[in-house]
């Protein structure tokens, strides 16, 4: 493939498009998963997370420093994400993390939210990533795997049977986990917003 032969000028091409493409709502699953499948699990990994990490970063400072009025116009309509706001000015990247562990809101849309916010940058980005590895682990595996299966029949050394086996347990592990971390992340979450609490 094109792009993975390029080296670090392919890499490099490759999270800009996906912090591109997040800023227009492409669901950042479906481009880690192209990760997985173009890089393989470590490398896919990586870019998926400085990917959605600038992505996140750019909505941060579209919306502090362009669409600034727009947005709060915007935002004003959406009790949660007024209550996120307010979580933030009390316990900052925490909220920002467990936003991004859990499915409460969408992502693209959240990052927008946290440019209203106080919240710098420095503290954004890192935490946006660390929120970011669950989800992001399980799908650029789930690409791993079918990139790997898509070079049967074409010549290439084949893995052992065992080595099939193990990548499959570590997939369910990887979903398990992931799905135990993101229903605690959203009680966390949900515990901190009002409006959310008031709904439980």
């Amino acid at each position: 493939m094109a792009i993975q032969a390029a080296g670090w000028g392919g890499w490099l091409i490759f999270v800009l498009v996906y912090a591109v493409a997040c800023l227009f709502f492409v669901p950042g699953s479906v481009l880690s998963f192209c990760a997985g499948t173009i890089y393989g699990f470590w490398g896919g990994l990586l870019l998926a997370l400085f990917g959605n990490g600038l992505s996140a970063l750019f909505s941060l400072l579209i919306t502090r420093y362009l669409l600034r009025d727009w947005s709060e116009r915007y935002f004003a309509r959406n009790p949660t994400m007024n209550d996120l706001g307010i979580a933030v000015e009390k316990d900052g990247w925490r909220i920002v993390c467990l936003s991004h562990l859990s499915p409460i809101m969408p992502f693209s849309l959240v990052n927008y939210a946290f440019g209203l916010t106080k919240i710098p940058a420095s503290e954004f980005l890192p935490a946006t990533i660390l929120g970011g590895i669950p989800a992001s682990c399980v799908y650029v595996y789930l690409g791993t795997l079918v990139g790997n299966l898509a070079t049967i029949g074409t010549g290439a050394p084949q893995k052992h049977p065992l080595v099939w086996f193990l990548q499959g347990m570590g997939l369910v592990a990887t979903i398990v986990l992931t799905v135990y971390i993101t229903r605690r992340a959203t009680q966390a979450l949900k515990k901190r917003l009002p409006h959310q609490n008031q709904d439980t």
